[in-house]
């Protein structure tokens, strides 16, 4: 009784909310990074969404105006990231589509809101066809072939596969755009016909990217080395005067004549290697510039059998398989024009060109950077015991490689009449000067 007495003074504790838990602040991100792994539209089995019919209704009304009005909607569709961003826009520019800043480049967001969607998309447009270009032709195919192959590795030197598909990509699924969404359809083999030249650019121009990298090959430095060329007039016996920073290994004589003897018995014909030992013997073996050609085309290449590789392993295990690569005339359409008579010009003109056929040797580790219709623009040697050889190479041309004038007139300008300063003005500069 005592106790429930005292414990009655005492009077309850208010009943009090477990304590909340804190919320953990996320952390934002900067709008560089948001949406960095979203899709950007560029992936290798990405297509567009089917369309409704109003859709298409409203595609054909807007495409009355072509392929400017493609281009508002394939950058609205698409994350382009810079990188690529830069690529197709040399590309557009390229094909004559103006590129320039938005007429909203650093307007608030606020701007924009009294406008409507298709007028917000109009006032983001950085691409526009001028109607003074309306006359020219147009080759959906001819002008991919020369950005890809004349352009576009020139300009941007790309160093890996990685870049040179960013570009066909971008470019492919572009034009596939175009198809799916019916821009242009009187274009649609012409089209069909670009999508093709960006996947034979897509492997070609990696090709000729390690070929001209890793060039011109054992077989060829070694006649260089002995019967002219850089390496003979750069050449001192014991690599007197290497450079230290210089990873290179230098090819000694003795080295060069091994490497071309193995290859003249494994690969070259019994007429040829007679030829050639006869005439080592006699000390008449001579070299001579072809100096009247850019390079060559190649039009077949032969790889070693099986038992031409086992004797390379078998007695020359330090050196790398030969095979055989074969060629014809290449004339540099970007190269000067050569100073020839009336009657050798009526003949260029007419397509009556010299032209001659080429057996060169080259390692199968080269061999497999090559293909019918490359192009090699290097200097060749003509050794009178009937085979060439080549040196350095200095660049390499896809098959599809196509020459325009169009990259003269990137960032051209139309010439303005500037008005006359008066006499007076003239005068006043000139004696501030």
């Amino acid at each position: 009784m005592l106790a429930e007495e005292v414990l009655g003074d005492i009077a309850a504790p208010p009943l009090q909310d477990p304590p909340k838990k804190k919320k953990k602040k996320k952390n934002r991100r900067p709008k560089s990074k948001r949406g960095k792994n979203k899709p950007t539209g560029f992936e290798e089995y990405y297509v567009d969404a089917p369309i409704t019919a109003e859709e298409h209704q409203l595609e054909q009304e807007l495409y009355h105006v072509r392929v400017e009005d493609a281009l508002l909607r394939f950058h609205k569709n698409r994350r382009i990231e810079t990188d690529r961003l830069e690529v197709f826009h040399k590309y557009l520019s390229y094909g004559g589509v103006d590129v320039g800043p938005n007429m909203f480049a650093g307007s608030d967001d606020r701007d924009l809101k009294e406008l409507d969607s298709e007028q917000i998309l109009l006032a983001r447009a950085r691409t526009a066809i001028k109607r003074e270009n309306s006359h020219l032709a147009i080759d959906f195919d001819t002008v991919v072939k020369g950005f890809l192959t004349s352009y576009f590795p020139f300009y941007f030197n790309p160093d890996d596969e990685a870049m040179i598909k960013l570009a066909t990509v971008t470019i492919r699924s572009f034009l596939s755009y175009l198809l799916y969404h019916d821009v242009c359809p009187e274009y649609k083999e012409n089209i069909d016909a670009a999508r093709k030249s960006c996947d034979i650019a897509t492997e070609e121009l990696w090709k000729n990217q390690q070929l001209t990298a890793n060039g011109p090959g054992d077989f060829n430095t070694a006649c260089s080395t002995i019967f002219g060329g850089l390496e003979h007039d750069v050449y001192t016996e014991n690599n007197e005067w290497k450079n230290p920073k210089d990873d290179k290994i230098q090819m000694t004589k003795y080295i060069a004549h091994k490497v071309m003897r193995f290859a003249l018995a494994v690969v070259g014909s019994d007429e040829l290697a007679s030829s050639f030992k006869e005439m080592n013997a006699q000390g008449s073996l001579k070299a001579t510039l072809l100096d009247d050609l850019d390079g060559f085309e190649v039009t077949k290449m032969c790889l070693l059998s099986d038992e031409e590789r086992e004797f390379y392993a078998t007695h020359a295990p330090d050196l790398n398989p030969v095979g055989k690569l074969y060629g014809k005339t290449y004339y540099d359409p970007d190269m000067p024009g050569r100073d020839l008579s009336p009657a050798e010009q009526e003949q260029w003109i007419n397509g009556d060109r010299p032209m001659e056929e080429f057996t060169f040797f080259l390692e199968e580790s080269l061999l497999q950077h090559c293909y019918p219709g490359m192009k090699i623009i290097a200097r060749i040697w003509e050794l009178n015991c009937g085979f060439h050889y080549f040196e350095d190479i200095i660049r390499a041309y896809s098959s599809i490689y196509t020459s325009l004038p169009n990259d003269l007139m990137i960032g051209w300008k139309k010439p303005r009449e500037l008005a006359a300063k008066d006499a007076d003005q003239d005068d006043d500069e000139a004696e501030a000067e």
